[in-house]
């Protein structure tokens, strides 16, 4: 089973720039090379690994990676905004270029807009905005909000480690973590003709833990295990709203009963946490690619373990005088030490122990 050449990189924009200062990938101990840097389908950074190496049954890999990033911009403070200053979904067919509004309101397989299911909610919850502003020349602020206020109103929110779920199937369990809730919501915007897409990424926290399975256990002949320390993953939905441009979205933000637009006011983008925003999602299918993962490593009967630590350093000063002259500070240093890729591959490769998986478990594949 061949490794895959491509491996995510963090990217800029236009709310974020990131400078990295140092790197350090190794596979079994030996350097890796990056050959080349390209865009993936939906804008985002790409590296091009030189990976020769197969898996071979009982072989035990271990991948690691130390990056040391700089966000070298600070977030500009986000408007004001409300409804009475909103623009229509018209204003936005007029402020966008028809190829970008095309691209940010089109059904894919991962917000399905022409889901009969999702296209009633949304109908009925357009339907909410008074008679004096007929559809389609609703403000485009007061559609997100009610869509927001239904999602809150109606879908709980899941706890532990989860896997992603198709809006459709969001709508089915009623229950759903950021990113799901951000899919269903998209969705719905889309529907409406509001341009969005979904923005993840990780914010420092100390002392954040997320561990558990995703796919799989320990009495599986296959598993997916993670164990992610001070920093939180999320994602959230950056929406086109005249006459602001994008604006943030984070659902995960809003206290139960709280009002909508605090999903904007109290927003990631709002709060002074550092974070780094790793990839954007404005037509691929993420989930499709999670579910094709999660077969292949049942398929070919894989453990794979990662540990993931994040270390903030803190504002930190840049000598360089050219780099200050292009960059108005540095606020933020951020050491990402994703602490491998594990692969056991095969039914004669068994963990003897029935622990759950902790940071002792690196030693299995020292």
């Amino acid at each position: 089973m061949p490794i895959g050449p491509y491996w995510n990189y963090i990217g800029n924009t236009t709310w974020q720039t990131c400078e990295q200062i140092s790197f350090r990938m190794t596979l079994n101990e030996s350097p890796v090379e990056i050959t080349d840097i390209d865009i993936d389908a939906d804008g985002n950074p790409r590296l091009t690994l030189n990976l020769s190496s197969r898996v071979q049954p009982g072989e035990i890999l271990s991948w690691d990676e130390e990056w040391l990033f700089a966000v070298v911009n600070r977030r500009p403070t986000l408007p004001h905004i409300s409804i009475a200053q909103a623009g229509t979904l018209d204003d936005i067919q007029l402020l966008m270029e028809p190829e970008d509004y095309s691209l940010y309101t089109r059904g894919t397989s991962l917000w399905k807009t022409g889901n009969a299911t999702l296209i009633e909610i949304a109908q009925l919850i357009a339907d909410q905005i008074p008679s004096q502003q007929p559809y389609p020349r609703q403000d485009a602020l007061s559609l997100v909000l009610l869509a927001i206020q239904w999602i809150q109103d109606n879908i709980s929110r899941s706890t532990g480690v989860t896997e992603p779920q198709y809006p459709e199937e969001t709508i089915v369990s009623m229950i759903g973590d950021c990113d799901d809730q951000s899919n269903l919501l998209i969705t719905f915007l889309r529907i409406y003709g509001i341009p969005s897409y979904l923005t993840t990424g990780h914010w420092f926290q100390e002392g954040a833990r997320t561990s558990g399975f995703i796919w799989g256990s320990l009495e599986d002949n296959a598993y997916r295990y993670v164990d992610y320390h001070n920093s939180v993953g999320h994602g959230w939905v950056m929406a086109y709203i005249p006459p602001w441009g994008w604006l943030p979205f984070d659902l995960y933000s809003l206290e139960q009963g709280a009002n909508p637009i605090e999903a904007y006011t109290e927003s990631l983008f709002a709060s002074t946490l550092p974070f780094v925003t790793l990839w954007q999602i404005e037509s691929s299918d993420y989930i499709a690619k999670r579910r094709a993962e999660e077969t292949n490593l049942f398929t070919y009967e894989i453990h794979r373990i990662e540990l993931e630590e994040w270390t903030s350093l803190g504002s930190i000063p840049i000598i360089d005088a050219d780099y200050l002259a292009t960059n108005m500070a540095t606020l933020i240093a951020l050491i990402l030490t994703l602490g491998f890729l594990t692969f056991l591959v095969g039914l004669a490769v068994r963990q003897a122990t029935k622990e759950e998986p902790n940071r002792d478990s690196k030693a299995l594949i020292q």
